[in-house]
């Protein structure tokens, strides 16, 4: 198989892939039907998860038309568009699929450490891990990288959209920031 052939048939099957979240966004956000409560400007937390959902659902669209009209040239025997710049070479080697595989893994340990730990805790440790695989060597730079970026993450989730972001099971971190937010004014 021509490797621009696999390569689209690839971004095809990321396309379907991203379209059942995308869809899953609009079905399960509220499952127990839990009363909605209207915020500043009519925003609810309901709403913003329709809205990233519808938003990745254009995105996908745009991704699966792009997708099928390069498909649609390749099989016609004539160069797909780069209308984004040149598609960077694939590697398949075992490297990249180790970090592939680590990163999913990485996001399933977060999605389940966001419950037990909580944002404050989880969320650094996911930048950390994801600097750390993806080739960032330099350890105090990466943990320096971690927590100021986990503490912007927990200021725009916890802090303005004021998502209810703690651990069930051990999160010492949380009251302390939502103290020191507080001490700001901010809330």
């Amino acid at each position: 198989m021509d490797p621009r052939v696999a390569e689209t048939v690839k971004d095809l099957v990321l396309a379907v892939a991203l379209a059942c979240v995308g869809v899953g966004g609009f079905l399960f956000v509220n499952p127990t039907d839990a009363q909605v409560f209207d915020g500043p400007g009519g925003m609810s937390w309901r709403s913003l998860p329709f809205i990233y959902s519808g938003l990745l659902l254009f995105l996908v669209a745009v991704l699966a038309a792009s997708t099928l009209h390069d498909m649609q040239r390749l099989r016609r025997g004539r160069e797909p568009l780069a209308l984004l710049g040149e598609r960077p070479p694939s590697t398949s080697d075992r490297r990249t699929w180790m970090r592939r595989a680590l990163t999913v893994a990485a996001i399933f340990l977060y999605a389940a450490g966001i419950e037990a730990f909580g944002f404050a805790i989880s969320t650094p440790l996911l930048l950390f891990a994801m600097l750390t695989v993806l080739g960032q060597r330099n350890f105090r730079r990466s943990v320096l990288l971690a927590l100021v970026g986990g503490l912007l993450l927990w200021i725009l989730f916890v802090g303005v959209l004021k998502l209810p972001m703690t651990g069930l099971v051990w999160d010492p971190v949380t009251p302390v920031l939502d103290d020191l937010y507080r001490m700001t004014g901010a809330r």
